[in-house]
């Protein structure tokens, strides 16, 4: 597991401060394996949202009853979204650094605690963290498109399994988890049982999966508009992010058509590389603005069989001349 900063690790509130006023976007977890703060950015967004509040903090001379919560929520502000801001929120991190905070606040403005009720411990007081879901932020370079065309792990399991489940739990709201295993699948979910909110409900599988752990991350980006995460789990100390606000049928279709398509087409050579076919495939839906989906690619895979059994995905007609083309060329190197 990997270790985690103390609260005297991360900035101090006049560096986080100044930080946020100069626009370095600066996520302030530490790494303390790496002896340095995160270098993933916090958005402009989150920045300006935590400037204003810092600023009502520092006005408000710590006379407001909502300054350790609003300490705190500026802290979880200045961690970047995508690895570390349900980290400090989860662990306990954010309510530790807003306690640290506001004694420096207190100490820089000559503030006695004469009459105040003194910060305790976090220890001393947390309590356990509540199911809370969130949107997972996916970097702004990480897509459907790119993630289709980067290699295959070549240490990844060649053959696995795909399940979706949820928990009869309220607070899971009909959330749905998309994970693989190149287990046994019973197994796995008593291994997610020991995050403590009872037996998971599996909603439905996919065995004999070619390459599960690539279909499982294109399943996953197809539905990035619903994806959720898991702020955090007190077992793994960690969030899990492969939550899903969609019902059930779309992600039985979109998995069923990738797992179809990672079958019958087998894009990926030896190597873990997309194959140049299906690079030159992948690069006409780009060049003709088709959306790249599931669909779409079995429905290639479909015209590549001289199958007539297409639908509206995409221009089959102009995919065929192009292939008409290709062989054309061969014909002729011949």
């Amino acid at each position: 597991m990997t270790a985690m900063p103390t609260a005297d690790q991360l900035p101090s509130f006049m560096d986080t401060a100044s930080y946020l006023a100069n626009d370095r976007f600066q996520c302030i977890w530490y790494l303390p394996y790496k002896k340095r703060c995160c270098m993933v950015q916090i958005t402009p967004k989150d920045n300006q949202r935590a400037l204003q509040r810092a600023k009502g903090v520092w006005e408000s001379r710590l006379a407001a009853t909502s300054t350790l919560q609003d300490l705190a929520t500026i802290a979880e502000d200045c961690c970047c979204a995508r690895h570390h801001r349900n980290k400090i929120w989860g662990s306990g991190l954010a309510q530790e650094l807003a306690n640290r905070w506001q004694n420096e606040i207190r100490n820089a403005l000559g503030l006695t605690t004469h009459g105040r009720n003194l910060s305790v411990k976090t220890e001393d007081t947390k309590t356990s963290v509540p199911i809370t879901f969130a949107k997972h932020q996916v970097l702004k370079e990480e897509t459907l498109l790119s993630k289709l065309q980067s290699d295959v792990d070549h240490l990844a399991c060649k053959t696995g399994s795909l399940y979706f489940y949820t928990h009869a739990d309220n607070a899971f709201g009909g959330m749905i988890k998309i994970g693989y295993t190149s287990r046994t699948i019973d197994s796995r979910l008593h291994e997610w049982a020991e995050c403590g909110n009872g037996y998971p409900k599996l909603l439905d599988s996919l065995s004999g999966v070619r390459h599960p752990e690539r279909v499982e991350l294109l399943i996953h980006f197809e539905l990035v508009e619903w994806w959720y995460a898991q702020r955090w789990c007190e077992h793994h100390r960690k969030a899990h992010i492969e939550w899903f606000k969609v019902d059930l049928e779309r992600v039985r279709t979109v998995a069923r058509l990738w797992c179809q398509w990672m079958q019958d087409a087998n894009p990926y050579d030896r190597r873990g590389r997309l194959t140049a076919l299906w690079a030159g495939h992948i690069e006409f839906l780009v060049q003709h603005d088709n959306p790249i989906t599931a669909g779409a690619m079995v429905q290639i895979q479909k015209i590549e069989e001289g199958s007539d059994e297409v639908y509206e995905f995409i221009d089959d007609k102009v995919l065929r001349k192009k292939q008409d083309a290709v062989v054309k060329e061969e014909v002729e190197e011949e």
